[in-house]
């Protein structure tokens, strides 16, 4: 199973003290996942938050990263390339659907502009329940938009996770 962690990479809204309480849950929930066995996905940026997700997975022994990468576009600059395996998305446009089609379920780490693309696509292509992890965000997203989404805290995640796998 593949599981795709969806968030940010940059949160320049935080204080510095909101973005370090945010960093200690992303190296909890990267302990978590490599301590469950879990493959992940991701789209981390250099120096972001799901880079650091991404380097604290490994460090505690984590299974396996694959990442969507548009390769056909202008990612160099952006994207940190060097954490797994690359799956290449085309060009930008494409990640989000790529990003759906590679991963089983999907954490959500916190919002962003892409987050909501990548939310928006698991009801449409290779549908999925999106867990979204309280800690991470500031209010749920409206019950119209009608996908499975469900909304868990983050001490819940290790139980979860052993009951997906």
């Amino acid at each position: 199973m593949r599981i795709g962690i969806i968030g940010p990479n940059r949160c320049p809204q935080l204080k510095q003290e909101e973005l370090e309480i945010r960093k200690n849950n992303l190296r909890e929930v990267a302990r978590i996942l490599a301590e469950t066995g879990c493959e992940i996905l991701l789209t981390p940026d250099k120096d972001s938050l799901l880079e650091l997700l991404g380097k604290e997975y490994l460090k505690n022994g984590g299974k396996k990263i694959s990442e969507i990468v548009p390769l056909d576009d202008d990612f160099e600059h952006y994207l940190n390339v060097e954490l797994g395996e690359v799956i290449s998305c085309g060009k930008w446009p494409n990640q989000p659907s790529k990003f759906n089609e590679e991963c089983d379920v999907m954490f959500c780490v916190g919002y962003g502009g892409m987050v909501m693309a990548e939310i928006g696509f698991s009801g449409y292509y290779n549908p999925k329940t999106i867990y979204i992890i309280n800690e991470f965000i500031s209010q749920k997203l409206p019950g119209e938009i009608g996908l499975d989404i469900k909304y868990i805290n983050l001490n819940e995640l290790e139980d979860i996770l052993k009951s997906l796998i």
